[in-house]
């Protein structure tokens, strides 16, 4: 499958930049905006390429406008992001996540992200709230299942596409394995941690929804892990996932990796275990560590 890249010409990254598209062409000619010289001569512009010039112009960074503008109510979303009204963009994230409108979920990530506001606080104040909200219509039967389905998976996907974007160091100062329990449902807060880990210069194993505990040891002996991040917001059978995490705290032990655990669904489990390093909170606390 052909992987959808998405390039923006010298009018839309001027409608994102809030500048006219003269001062584009001229930031290209002087080097300051990189883009990609089409065989006509046309210029394209990467996510990255807007992503870069905000890193080297941070101190112009609050003068410009990195939503793109098609109409008068992307104008107001744009307006939303630069202000942070963070209840409003989680009403109109919900409403285009449960419409499947990745388009729309996408372009608000990337505004907020290219508005230099830390991936950390993205997660904590927008994304985690979302997926509470989710969860809290389904349980008071708002929301049938299949809708929280394609909620999840749109929110899922935009979070994927992302990373397209997030600035990641070459140098490593460690390695990860990031393993959901086998009762969770869904894999983005995982995926969140991941990215975080990754911003702080991790090599990440991500495997997503639980790996059988009867191989996961071939794992630690293939990447040899530091650290282990296990998420568990949702627990079916109590009894059988306190064997799982028993038996990977068991491996890590025997591995000297560190242990960190996440989700609220984990206080439903004794976590006395010398392996355990720390439970998480929230991603700014993964961000500190």
């Amino acid at each position: 499958m052909a992987i959808d890249i998405k390039y923006f010409n010298s009018i839309q990254t001027a409608k994102i930049l809030g500048v006219n598209v003269s001062t584009i062409k001229r930031w290209t000619d002087e080097g300051k905006l990189n883009c990609i010289r089409t065989a006509g001569g046309h210029r394209k512009f990467l996510l990255e390429h807007l992503s870069q010039y905000i890193q080297n112009r941070k101190t112009e960074s609050s003068e410009v406008n990195l939503f793109p503008i098609e109409d008068d109510n992307d104008l107001q979303v744009s307006y939303n992001i630069m202000r942070s009204n963070d209840e409003t963009l989680i009403d109109y994230l919900i409403e285009q996540a449960l419409n499947s409108r990745h388009d729309k979920v996408q372009k608000v990530l990337n505004g907020l992200y290219l508005s230099e506001r830390p991936l950390y606080d993205i997660y904590d104040k927008i994304i985690t709230p979302i997926m509470h909200r989710f969860g809290e219509m389904w349980h008071k039967d708002r929301l049938s299942i299949i809708e929280e389905h394609f909620g999840s998976q749109t929110i899922r996907d935009s979070l994927i596409r992302l990373q397209g974007i997030i600035r990641i160091p070459n140098e490593k100062i460690g390695s990860a394995i990031c393993l959901n329990l086998s009762d969770e449902l869904h894999d983005i807060a995982l995926k969140m941690v991941a990215n975080i880990l990754e911003v702080k210069g991790y090599q990440v194993y991500f495997s997503g929804h639980y790996t059988n505990t009867d191989k996961i040891d071939l794992a630690f002996e293939k990447f040899r892990p530091d650290q282990l991040y296990l998420s568990c917001t949702w627990v079916e059978d109590i009894q059988k996932t306190q064997q799982e995490l028993d038996t990977l705290l068991r491996i890590s032990e025997m591995h000297n990796a560190e242990v960190y655990l996440g989700g609220q669904a984990l206080y439903l489990l004794d976590l006395h275990h010398p392996s355990i390093t720390k439970i998480i909170d929230s991603f700014k606390e993964l961000y500190d560590l």
